[in-house]
């Protein structure tokens, strides 16, 4: 069981400075899909440690997330601690991004300009970039087709998550 094998000296959250007393300062947070979707690749490289720390307790739970909700509300005030720091460092880039997507069908590939403007912004102020890091270390060979590589990847994922 990796959960309880892994000491909290040896994960080091990125919210680790919340005491528990104040878990529950971020009760509420209303946020809707577009401003997630526009931060999504920097939230997971911002909040990883805690996310790795909810899904290690949620798979030697038994997928039981009542079980996890202490590392669960440390995922959510990570991404609120992060969302805060993108409306203060990065505001107009960011509402430019989000318009766009939310103006284009939540279409990425409509938004490129203000993407990169936001992308920028991010690395400038916070040390954040997207980074793609689903197929970032998967070579496919010239004879494998992506959905082959992606069967073997997410079960590559799988047997490590077993053991």
């Amino acid at each position: 069981q990796h959960y309880k094998s892994i000491t909290f000296i040896e994960i080091k959250m990125s919210c680790e400075n919340i005491p528990w007393e104040e878990i529950d300062q971020y009760k509420d947070f209303n946020v809707t899909s577009v401003p997630l979707m526009a931060v999504a690749d920097h939230l997971g490289q911002a909040c990883k440690d805690a996310n790795d720390r909810f899904m290690l307790c949620r798979n030697d739970t038994g997928n039981d997330p009542r079980q996890c909700l202490r590392e669960g509300q440390l995922v959510t005030n990570c991404t609120k601690m992060f969302m805060d720091k993108v409306y203060k460092e990065c505001k107009m880039p960011f509402a430019r991004y989000t318009t766009c997507l939310d103006l284009n069908s939540r279409k990425h590939q409509f938004c490129r300009t203000t993407q990169i403007e936001f992308d920028k912004c991010l690395l400038e102020k916070t040390g954040v970039s997207r980074e793609f890091t689903w197929f970032q270390d998967k070579q496919v060979p010239p004879h494998q087709t992506w959905p082959e590589a992606f069967r073997e990847f997410k079960s590559d994922v799988t047997n490590i998550i077993k053991h």
